[in-house]
């Protein structure tokens, strides 16, 4: 599982998989995994959101420092997992995610303008896609989602997170063969995720969404100050 996961951070699936496609009800989407910590942090430090935001130079470098800061305090926490496996290791991660990315958010908060947020709310919901349906409970609040759909969600996530070792154990190794099935995969798990909300939450998540933004995750490795 370990050497699934870093091949799939170098494939750039962790962003692939939650596209934001999905908002729209087309291309691509499924249940991507769980971000280095620091959420909108971390997605303000791709250069094509930095550039949807019009950040200013002065930004960028505010968000480069911070967003390293931040890797640096996830590598430190990720000691605390040394040892755990299974569900007790899930849980404390999900945890750990839970808080840095408050305190991501809160970062963000501090660098941009409100409406500058606002936009990076949105783009960040297109990202997320599926995944923040089923471990966002804020969201799951302003949806309104029942606890049947949560329950599905959560058949939905494990089902995938299943399909995709599958996937990798098949590919043996050949990215292009991976990335084939992968987009297969992203498209069916998108239709199943879509097919659980009821029609009034299809609306209200794509007003929450805005306008669709084409998100192109950056190769692992390269920054925007070009280190």
């Amino acid at each position: 599982m370990r050497a699934f996961l870093k091949m799939a951070a170098a494939l750039g699936l962790a962003a692939c998989l939650s596209t934001p496609t999905f908002a729209q009800g087309q291309g691509r989407g499924g249940f991507g995994m769980m971000g280095g910590g620091g959420g909108s942090l971390q997605l303000l430090s791709n250069k094509g959101v930095q550039k949807e935001l019009k950040l200013s130079d002065e930004h960028v470098e505010k968000v480069e420092k911070a967003a390293q800061e931040a890797n640096e305090k996830r590598r430190d926490r990720m000691q605390d997992l040394q040892g755990l496996e299974g569900q007790e290791r899930m849980e404390k991660m999900q945890v750990m995610m839970r808080e840095m990315n408050a305190e991501g958010k809160k970062t963000v908060d501090g660098i941009l303008k409100p409406e500058q947020v606002k936009r990076l709310d949105q783009i960040s919901l297109q990202v997320r896609g599926p995944q923040a349906l089923l471990m966002d409970q804020e969201l799951q609040s302003k949806l309104k989602i029942t606890d049947d759909q949560k329950d599905k969600f959560r058949e939905l996530g494990t089902e995938s997170q299943s399909r995709m070792r599958e996937i990798f154990q098949d590919a043996q190794g050949d990215q292009a063969q991976m990335r084939e099935k992968m987009q297969s995969f992203q498209k069916e798990t998108r239709d199943k995720a879509m097919a659980i909300l009821t029609d009034d939450q299809k609306k209200t998540w794509k007003e929450m969404t805005g306008e669709p933004f084409d998100y192109q995750p950056q190769p692992q490795g390269r920054r925007n100050n070009n280190n």
